[in-house]
């Protein structure tokens, strides 16, 4: 499933956030990679960011501050985003993103819970 900035074409520099299939280490747990993604400055700053589900079951992510990096509306990140088993969500990167340091959640349906980045997963930029 993609966002309604998929007419961005995923083009250098774009970052690939991968959701991996559970690892078993007391429980199975699920671990956002990378766990913070720095989006960088200049021309240097990512462009594109497509969130990969590979963890067997329905994950949803939600990005509260999104609206702070991403193009869209504060609104647009309300809700949850479903992305379905195998699927990918993809957002492009605003132009004008604030400084700041975000976090975002994923829960994942096959470890029925949250999978774990740096604590919680999140988006720093610069």
């Amino acid at each position: 499933m993609d966002s309604p900035a998929v007419e961005v074409a995923l083009e250098a520099p774009y970052e690939r956030v991968i959701l991996p299939p559970p690892i078993t280490i007391d429980r199975e747990r699920i671990f956002v990679n990378p766990p913070t993604l720095h989006l960088g400055s200049g021309s240097s700053r990512l462009k594109t960011i497509q969130w990969v589900n590979q963890t067997g079951g329905e994950v949803l992510i939600w990005l509260p501050n999104a609206y702070n990096y991403l193009e869209g509306n504060p609104g647009d990140f309300l809700l949850p985003k479903s992305i379905p088993v195998g699927g990918t969500l993809t957002f492009a990167v605003s132009p004008d993103c604030k400084d700041g340091y975000y976090h975002y959640n994923v829960f994942c349906k096959r470890i029925n819970g949250y999978a774990e980045g740096n604590s919680e997963p999140g988006v720093s930029c610069p």
